[in-house]
This record gives C-alpha cells, structure tokens and sequence, in this order.
C-alpha cells in the first residue's frame, strides 16, 4: 500500500517514548526505510530498484511541498510568518537532502559488475534509476535557482528600502557576496549610510530582514553548488558505467569471434588430418602391392623346373 508523503508531513508526528509532538508547522526528520535483500541475487537486485524508486517519488514529492513553501514566503505578511516558513522549509530541505544522498549511495550498491551473469537486466534497470534520480537532482536544482533569483530581487529591493541612494553596482556586490557565501558586510555598510531618520524609523527591522536574505540567497548557493556537483557524480557514473559494458561487449564479440576463428582451424586441421590418414592408407596399399609383386617375381624365379625329369639316364648297354 503507498504512503501519502505529504500528508505525514502535514501533520505532527506520534509521539514516541513520551516525547512531545513537534510544534505546529514543523516537520519531523523521520528515518528512512532500507532495504534489507541482498543485491547480488536478481530478487534483492530487483527490491533494491522498487526501493530506490520509491525514495526518488518521495523526493519529488517534497520538492513540490518546498515550492509551495517558497511561494508561500515570497508572500509572507510580516517577519514572523516569514521565520516560520523559512524554518518549515529548512527542515523539508534536510530531509530531501538526507534522501537524495540514501539514494545516491543505494545506485552505487546496485552498479553492475561483469560477474553478474544477468549483466544486460541489471544495465537497463541501473540505466533507468540512474537517469529518474538526474531528473530529479535537475528539477530540485531548477527550484532552487529559481527561489534564489527571487530572493535576489527581494534582497535588491530590501536594499533600496533602506538606502535609496544605493547604486547597482553596490546592490550586485552585494548579491554575489551573498551567493558567494561572504558574509553580509556589505549590507551591512549600506544600513550604515542610512540616515538618522531612516533608522529612528524600521532601521533595524530593514537590516534584519536584509540579514535574513543574505542568508538565504548563500544557503540556496550552497544547496544549487551540491545539487550541482552530484548531478555530475550521477553522471559520471553513468557514462563510466556504459563505458565498462561497452568494452565488455567488444570483449564479448572479440571472444566470439576468436572462437569462430578457432572453430575454422579446427575444422580444416580435422580434414587436413582426414586427407593424411587417407594418404597413408594408399601408400600402405601402394607398398602392399609392391610386396605381393615381388613375392611372385621371386617365387617364380626360384621355383624348381620339373620338365625334363628322367630323360638325362644313360642308354642301357647292349
């Protein structure tokens, strides 16, 4: 039976062990479900693959429920509901985090090998677990980057609030040092070129909330260079993984054709043999009739005449 993702997350958690339910709107990091099979047998390999499949739906689930969240604080009323989203959404964030490094780490257990004698099912299912989970690592990347170009331009108008005589090349310093991940001293510089009016009027509520922007435009940087660099791991595995069953076919065609090659020699040594034997059998024949020949012509040459038998007697006297 399938497990309604989002409605677990929507909803506080059993307490366990006596320990309090989480607070409203907060999610509960919950631990995942691994698979126990063995993915050297064809079964476990195949459990292992529902299970992978399984997690990845989960993650795509939970890159919806963050987009709603980042919408949701785009749109944020005041500050405190803007905390509030922003921690729902960092802790959704860790637990999509958490399960795509499982799953990432589930791929590289299954890998193919040349040992496994069901080679091309495994290549097909890996190719195909592999490819969902880029997909996936793009779309959540996709997200991410849009979110942050939003924040941007919420952070350049935080900063026009607070000094109107900003110019943009103070503002684009500003948003690279945040993408960087630098700290907010620029920001901070231009809260500082406020007026005294400015201040006595939200100068502190403004420089918070350009605090909080700073922050999240380098959390979304960090989060889209991490995306980034296992989306290039996946697919590094993947084109290594086609290099390594490419030469194993080519070694498969090399050995057939060797085999091939040796069944021609063998089949010709065989009647080359065959054409041997049959000569040995007409010069055995040859020498045979040769044997018998000179058997005659000695038998006949040596053979006593008996034709004048008793005619060489003397005459009887008279």
């Amino acid at each position: 039976m399938s497990v309604d993702r989002l409605a677990e997350l929507s909803r506080p958690a059993q307490a366990a062990g006596g320990q309090p339910p989480p607070g409203p709107g907060r999610y509960e990091m919950r631990p995942l479900l691994s698979s126990q099979s063995d993915p050297q047998s064809m079964d476990g390999f195949l459990s292992e693959v529902s299970h992978i499949q399984e997690t990845i739906r989960g993650i795509n689930e939970n890159i919806s429920r963050i987009q709603g969240l980042q919408s949701s604080m785009l749109q944020a009323a005041d500050a405190r509901e803007e905390a509030r989203i922003r921690t729902n959404m960092e802790d959704l964030t860790n637990e999509t985090q958490h399960m795509m490094t499982h799953v990432k780490q589930k791929i590289k257990e299954i890998e193919p090998t040349p040992r496994h004698s069901d080679l091309a099912i495994r290549k097909n299912q890996f190719s195909n677990v592999t490819k969902s989970f880029m997909d996936t690592i793009s779309r959540h990347r996709t997200v991410a980057l849009d979110f942050q170009k939003a924040e941007s331009r919420q952070y350049e108008r935080q900063i026009r609030i607070a000094n109107p005589n900003a110019t943009p090349d103070e503002i684009d310093q500003a948003i690279a040092q945040a993408e960087q991940g630098r700290p907010a001293v620029f920001a901070q510089q231009l809260m500082q070129s406020m007026t005294n009016e400015q201040r006595r009027y939200d100068g502190q509520q403004t420089l918070d909330a350009v605090k909080e922007r700073h922050e999240d435009i380098r959390r979304l940087a960090k989060s889209v260079e991490e995306l980034s660099s296992m989306f290039e791991e996946m697919q590094f595995l993947l084109e290594n993984q086609a290099k390594v069953l490419s030469q194993i076919e080519e070694s498969s065609y090399q050995v057939v054709g060797d085999l091939e090659k040796g069944n021609q020699e063998v089949g010709k040594a065989v009647h080359y043999a065959k054409l041997t034997r049959k000569k040995k059998w007409i010069c055995f024949g040859i020498f045979a009739v040769i044997v018998i020949i000179l058997v005659i012509v000695l038998a006949v040459h040596f053979a006593p005449s008996g034709g004048g038998g008793g005619g060489d007697a003397p005459a009887e006297q008279q």
